[in-house]
């Protein structure tokens, strides 16, 4: 039995007060839509064309109210006005027209629409988040938009890293609020992100008397999971359990979890990759278990009816009564169909859920993460406060908005503690980015890229050097053409093996060696040492050399200082020629002793004197 109704339709200036039907379809995270079937001659003067008005119509914002006829002799009407008036404001983005000879149908024209909703639908976008709330989030997006929304998320912490990644405004803020457990809807007159229930009253359904059908059903679905997260950042990773959030909703789920965990016993294990650069792997994973479980409590019960009350409005409570004893509740509206003939009859048909106190969206699903290829990126920042060797990026579509990632990993070919290869890109040089499990908020620095602006300068056409060369100029240059090795610095340093079997070294001002115990140089030909100013030699104990064929020594002058003794033996002659010789033994004797006849001469004369 339907409810006798006015219904007042406004298409920006235009009202239409007849139509053969009308359908309003609204469900929580989704948009609502409307049908509206008007006779030709409602809108089109006899013998004119129907795209004037179409064009007129379309794009226009559309108002819709419902409400019982006045003086209506229906005590649940007159105890609870305001439980009968249903109000939707839309857009009309489409509209057609029909008529059929086969069918015998009149000519008709169809106004369809969307929930004013639908303007956040705008194309895909990208945009990324760091260190925000969810109201934070929801805020920045939405104020982009004349649309009214009240924003009151129960989730309050700070999310590290999030990423809107090509999707809608509107797909972007349904994901989140369904991965985090958030109610997101349109009730008709404006939209809700967070906590249900923010406009219009309780109304009140009576089986038989204002509600019609009736039905419930209730499933098992399993619940036993452990939740296991990586935590990059710590080198570490974080187990968690669904059974420790089972309480969140009570009542008749208790039982339920109960039920199916008979049924379904076997824990089982999820590895995730959730938890967005900067985040604590621990807080990642008690999230998901958490939400994993509301996700399984949202599908185990829900109820379906009919009623004749137009106030029953998406994401607000009904009761019920009238029905089983244990299932006169209260009941939180997902699923909504308004539907009005052309005689004034109205009734919906809607699903509606009770988690006994609870707020979770029965939509929640912890695995929505944004989606991402690999790409291409710009190193903004390289000196990771932790000393990790991480490097904040900027991709291209955060360029435009001046966002830059937290500090996320560089893959290295080999690391560790005290050990590894350390090779972080510089500031301002084009790296390539891959996602962790291609979660877009887990990006990872796996390599640097050359590009027409940023040539390395070593390319040959077989591929001949592989090089390292530093910012300052420092470099190590492999030539497999020539099987060398160029070790340089920018002062002119240079350490070079030919690959012909030569070393040169080369080093424009000092060289020192410092060895702690034994230097050994073997040279197998000549050695030649050429010394350009001073040379000076300190040896703290002995010094042999051994030279078996000759010694030749030359200088200006040539002095020696010898504390004690001295001893020279020679196999053959000895022949000194000097300009003038003096032998002075200040402590004691000269003995010149021969084992044949010594010989003293001189030119003139020759003395020897006492005294």
């Amino acid at each position: 039995m339907a409810l006798q109704t006015t219904t007042t339709i406004k298409i920006g200036d235009t009202v239409i007060k007849n139509f053969s039907h009308l359908q309003v379809n609204q469900e929580i995270h989704d948009h609502h839509t409307f049908s509206i079937e008007v006779r030709h001659d409602i809108l089109v003067r006899e013998f004119q064309s129907v795209m004037p008005v179409s064009q007129k119509l379309v794009g226009e914002k559309i108002s819709i109210e419902i409400k019982a006829i006045p003086d209506l002799d229906d005590l649940m009407v007159v105890k609870s006005p305001k439980d009968y008036i249903m109000q939707f404001y839309g857009i009309v983005t489409e509209i057609s027209m029909q008529k059929s000879r086969v069918r015998d149908m009149e000519e008709t024209i169809v106004l369809q629409g969307y929930s004013v909703s639908i303007v956040l639908d705008n194309g895909p976008e990208s945009n990324s988040f760091t260190k925000k709330t969810l109201g934070d989030i929801v805020s920045k997006v939405k104020s982009d938009y004349e649309i009214d929304m009240d924003i009151m998320p129960y989730h309050k912490d700070i999310l590290a890293y999030t990423v809107q990644y090509n999707e809608s405004d509107f797909d972007f803020l349904n994901r989140l609020a369904m991965r985090y457990g958030q109610w997101f809807y349109y009730n008709g007159r404006t939209m809700v992100f967070g906590t249900p229930g923010t406009a219009g009253g309780e109304p009140k359904l009576v089986y038989g008397v204002n509600m019609q059908n009736f039905s419930y059903d209730i499933r098992l679905t399993p619940t036993l999971f452990k939740t296991i997260e990586n935590d990059n950042r710590k080198g570490d990773h974080f187990p968690d359990e669904t059974a420790k959030f089972g309480s969140e909703a009570g009542g008749f789920h208790q039982n339920f979890i109960n039920k199916s965990n008979q049924v379904f016993n076997k824990q089982t294990v999820i590895q995730l990759n959730q938890n967005g650069v900067g985040g604590s792997g621990k807080s990642a994973s008690e999230e998901y278990a958490k939400n994993k479980m509301r996700s399984a409590l949202s599908g185990m019960m829900r109820v379906e009816a009919s009623s004749e009350v137009p106030g029953v409005t998406i994401g607000n409570t009904v009761q019920i009564s009238g029905v089983d004893v244990q299932l006169e509740s209260t009941y939180t509206v997902t699923q909504i169909t308004h539907t009005c003939d052309d005689g004034g009859g109205y009734e919906n048909h809607f699903t509606a859920v009770n988690f006994n106190g609870a707020v979770f969206s029965p939509r929640t699903n912890p695995d929505l993460i944004p989606r991402c290829e690999s790409q291409s990126a710009i190193i903004i920042d390289n000196n990771d406060p932790d000393g990790l060797g991480g490097v904040k990026i900027q991709m291209p579509w955060q360029e435009a908005k001046g966002e830059t990632t937290p500090f996320v990993p560089m893959v290295q070919p080999h690391g560790g503690g005290d050990k590894g290869f350390y090779f972080i890109p510089e500031v301002g040089e084009k790296v390539f980015v891959d996602f962790q499990a291609g979660n877009a908020e887990m990006p990872v620095v796996v390599g640097a890229m050359y590009n027409s602006s940023s040539k390395s300068g070593y390319s040959t056409p077989k591929n001949d050097m592989k090089v390292m060369h530093s910012r300052s100029g420092t470099k190590i240059a492999f030539n497999d053409a020539e099987g060398s090795i160029l070790i340089e610095d920018p002062s002119g340093n240079t350490y070079q093996m030919d690959g012909k079997g030569n070393i040169n070294v080369t080093a424009p001002k000092n060289m020192t060696f410092d060895v702690g115990e034994d230097l050994t140089i073997t040279v197998g030909k000549n050695m030649i040492t050429s010394v350009g100013e001073d040379k000076t030699t300190d040896v703290g104990k002995n010094k042999t050399t051994t030279v078996t064929e000759k010694i030749s020594l030359q200088a200006m002058e040539y002095k020696q200082n010898i504390d004690e003794n001295k001893t020279i033996t020679i196999g053959g002659d000895l022949k000194e020629t000097t300009s003038t010789t003096t032998h002075n033994a200040t402590g004691g004797d000269i003995l010149i002793k021969s084992v044949g006849v010594s010989t003293l001469l001189g030119s003139k004369d020759a003395k020897v004197n006492i005294g």
